[in-house]
């Protein structure tokens, strides 16, 4: 098995709890650095898909005050237009004035302009809406070929619309952004959860019982030990992608994976070599 090359003698060692423990010694600081990158991609896999395949994420949470300028009188104005490959046709323009800031639809280029002067301005173009809310930069949402802005009966459906074309149209940069930021904390945690528990595992090392001579031996073998239970979070990911249940997945089966590997192994090559030797004698015998 210490002959296999990388990356083949990491997965040879994760089939089995003794093979964990057999296995803990293969691997330099590089490759374990970059075990721990590779596991954490796979657990990253559920959480991606999931987020990619969002329809609409909801804009209050950025454009608060932009979304309560959103009534029923906006509804109403908006159902006098029509909508065609991604363009919007306005029956007349309309400008209402609310207390909060201002909406309008179908008005001329510079009327567009004074109103993204103003603190709050929801604007409706042909092509296009604007969003403008305090100090916050203009953003500028190019219609998707399917927009409908009428025939809403409710406030709750206009906004889901808007909130639906924002996403579609930010869609790369807050995904990519969602994946960096969990990407970071499960990346944090997978290192306070390796470091840690191998730092414990080296204690435990330190009694004459137990093979495991150096801190990168502990590594190893809770990366060994992680191998299996990592692919069952990943998979049971793929049916409920949650972050707190991958985690609690990935940590309850290493401490089942290090409670195997004490069984089967005393974390001793001695015992492990002795097992073997009384499993030929039997089946010698047999």
């Amino acid at each position: 098995m210490q002959n296999k090359s990388f990356p083949i003698n990491y997965f040879n060692s994760v089939l089995t709890p003794v093979k964990n423990f057999i296995g803990r010694k293969q691997l330099s600081w590089p490759k374990l650095l970059f075990v721990i990158l590779f596991l954490n991609g796979i657990m990253m896999i559920p959480i991606v898909i999931n987020f990619t395949q969002t329809e609409a994420i909801q804009l209050k949470s950025t454009f608060p005050a932009i979304y309560d300028l959103i009534d029923e009188d906006v509804v109403d104005s908006l159902n006098q237009t029509t909508s065609e490959k991604g363009q919007v046709t306005f029956t007349e323009p309309f400008i209402l004035e609310k207390e909060a800031g201002i909406v309008l639809g179908g008005v001329d280029e510079q009327e567009i302009e004074e109103a993204l002067e103003m603190t709050n301005a929801l604007v409706f173009a042909e092509d296009r809406f604007y969003l403008k809310e305090g100090d916050l930069p203009v953003s500028e949402i190019t219609y998707t070929a399917d927009v409908q802005l009428n025939g809403w009966q409710t406030v709750d459906d206009l906004q889901a619309e808007i909130n639906r074309q924002w996403f579609q149209y930010n869609r790369v940069f807050i995904v990519a952004t969602y994946s960096f930021m969990i990407t970071g904390m499960l990346l944090m945690m997978n290192l306070l959860l390796v470091f840690g528990a191998a730092f414990f595992i080296r204690l435990a090392g330190r009694s004459a019982m137990i093979e495991i001579n150096t801190y990168k031996e502990s590594v190893n073998l809770i990366l060994n030990a992680m191998g299996i239970p990592v692919l069952l979070a990943f998979l049971l990911g793929l049916v409920m992608p949650d972050i707190s249940m991958i985690m609690s997945v990935q940590t309850f089966g290493l401490v089942v994976m290090l409670v195997l590997i004490y069984f089967r192994t005393q974390f001793s090559e001695d015992y492990v070599a002795k097992r073997k030797r009384e499993a030929s004698s039997h089946r010698g015998g047999a």
